[in-house]
């Protein structure tokens, strides 16, 4: 699997898969997320509490990407 680090290519409203890196304090497995805008919300979170990375932090908290078909 090959891990995708162009963040600002994620697209808007699809699920894809969030790697952390090993600095994360939110995530230590990969996780289920979702871009709207610039925010991303991970599967697992109350979205009501706001969104759990904004575009210009992902880099910095994940390893990279990859699509949800590409993680089946």
């Amino acid at each position: 699997m090959t891990l995708r680090h162009d963040f600002q290519n994620i697209p808007e409203d699809v699920d894809i898969i969030l790697h952390p890196a090993d600095a994360n304090l939110i995530h230590r497995k990969p996780v289920k997320a979702m871009r709207i805008a610039d925010y991303f919300y991970c599967e697992g979170s109350d979205p009501e509490r706001g969104a759990n990375y904004h575009l210009g932090d992902v880099a910095a908290f994940c390893e990279g990407w990859t699509p949800v078909e590409a993680a089946a």
